[in-house]
């Protein structure tokens, strides 16, 4: 046991400090991607603005409408292309505009064969489509990843301030992702290392200092029921710990622990039964049945009794509250009877009000069992010689196709009050 929990123990610093190295190693990665990526989008929009120096932005919606390149144009491209070309992160520098159709080229310096030329164009891409109202609107800077390469776009306004296309750079950020996944690697093999000297030293200290007196504190709670019985006194009493240190403190104050839940358990049992019954009838109460309604699976089978004593407050009024509280007592009596399994519960749900419920139950009992109450004499409660006639008012129903039981609740009362008006009658 000694050499399993030290075992364990060990495991578990290991996966903690693991973890938080983890931790660590995810928040340096995201604080070097966060300034990875703010770095190009800087780079990306250093370019783009000087690109747009060397373009005349009137000009372009003249190419657009004509699609004719004149000298003009093709300095313009050449400029760019020249620009493209001294600088190696760059991956593509494109200067286009973007409609319902997509996205047109205007000028572009690839100079592959999947190159585009003025006039060209192209469907959203699906990075794009997220962006397309925007894109489309032409008047806000934007930033578009594509796993490896992010392309920044550079909105073109006219002299007018009318948007007449982007310019997009695109940056190559490759090359970063491997340095950055280089310095994780390199981190997380430091940090494992660290992790497992860390973790060896503690999980020894911890043997030594902690483990072996929780050991004996265990062997005492292992063998406390058997002390009970032999000797009338259980293991953690007789059990002696003097480390002087939180594990002695923690050896008192579990015997004390023991003797407060022992003195306690009995007031408990009695603060939990009280809160669940009602304390005249020894029924369950309003609040508990509110507990039993969650717990409730619709699925089930079964029957609904509502029950009202009539004439109790004439009763109370009349011949005084004792026998008022007589009378709603032989209710609970006379619903007791009808309990007759663990799955019958009674409930007073205030005042002269009770309810029944029995689940599971078919149909034919339940309608068996309330023909039995409407027949039984006990429904009379009036006392003898008393001058106020009592008698309990029912109604029931009964459900198989998982219906809500608050719904059937309601609806047995509603019988049950049908029951009182036609006895009135």
């Amino acid at each position: 046991m000694k050499k399993s929990l030290r075992h364990r123990v060990l495991f578990l610093i290991f996966v903690f400090v693991l973890l938080l190295d983890l931790v660590s190693v995810w928040m340096n990665y995201k604080n070097i991607k966060e300034t990875g990526d703010e770095f190009y989008y800087k780079t990306a929009s250093t370019v783009a603005e000087t690109c747009r120096l060397i373009i005349d932005r009137d000009s372009i919606q003249d190419y657009v409408k004509t699609g004719q390149r004149n000298n003009s144009y093709y300095e313009t491209w050449n400029k760019l292309i020249d620009y493209r070309n001294t600088n190696g992160d760059i991956d593509r520098l494109s200067v286009v505009f973007f409609d319902e159709e997509g996205c047109h080229y205007i000028f572009d310096t690839d100079l592959s064969p999947q190159s585009a030329f003025l006039g060209d164009s192209c469907d959203f891409d699906n990075r794009q489509r997220e962006e397309k109202d925007k894109l489309i609107d032409g008047k806000e800077v934007l930033t578009i990843h594509y796993g490896s390469r992010m392309d920044v776009y550079l909105p073109l306004l006219s002299s007018y301030d009318i948007p007449v296309g982007y310019v997009v750079v695109g940056l190559t950020t490759e090359r970063a992702k491997r340095e950055q996944m280089r310095y994780l690697l390199e981190t997380l093999l430091v940090l494992i290392g660290l992790t497992l000297v860390v973790a060896f030293v503690f999980a020894w200290n911890l043997s030594r200092t902690v483990i072996r007196p929780i050991n004996k504190l265990s062997a005492a709670a292992a063998s406390y029921a058997g002390a009970i019985a032999e000797a009338g006194q259980s293991a953690l009493q007789k059990l002696k710990i003097r480390t002087g240190d939180e594990i002695e403190q923690l050896f008192h104050s579990m015997q004390k622990m023991e003797t407060d839940l022992l003195n306690s358990s009995s007031k408990l049992l009695m603060e939990t039964w009280n809160s669940n019954h009602d304390s005249m009838t020894g029924m369950y109460n309003k609040r508990y049945l509110q507990d039993f309604m969650g717990q409730y699976v619709q699925d089930k089978e079964l029957g609904v009794f509502y029950f009202d004593v009539d004439n109790l407050k004439k009763m109370n009024d009349i011949c005084g509250h004792e026998h008022g509280d007589a009378v709603i007592c032989g209710t609970a009596d006379f619903i007791r009877r009808y309990e007759e399994s663990e799955e019958a519960f009674g409930f007073r749900m205030g005042g002269d009000e009770f309810l029944l419920i029995i689940s599971p139950c078919s149909q034919d009992h339940a309608e068996e069992l309330f023909q039995k109450m409407q027949n039984d004499p006990e429904r009379e409660l009036t006392p003898p010689d008393s001058q106020v006639n009592c008698r309990i008012s029912m109604g029931f129903v009964w459900s198989g196709s998982g219906e809500n039981l608050e719904g059937l609740v309601k609806l047995a009362d509603k019988k049950m009050y049908q029951d009182k008006k036609s006895h009135r009658e």
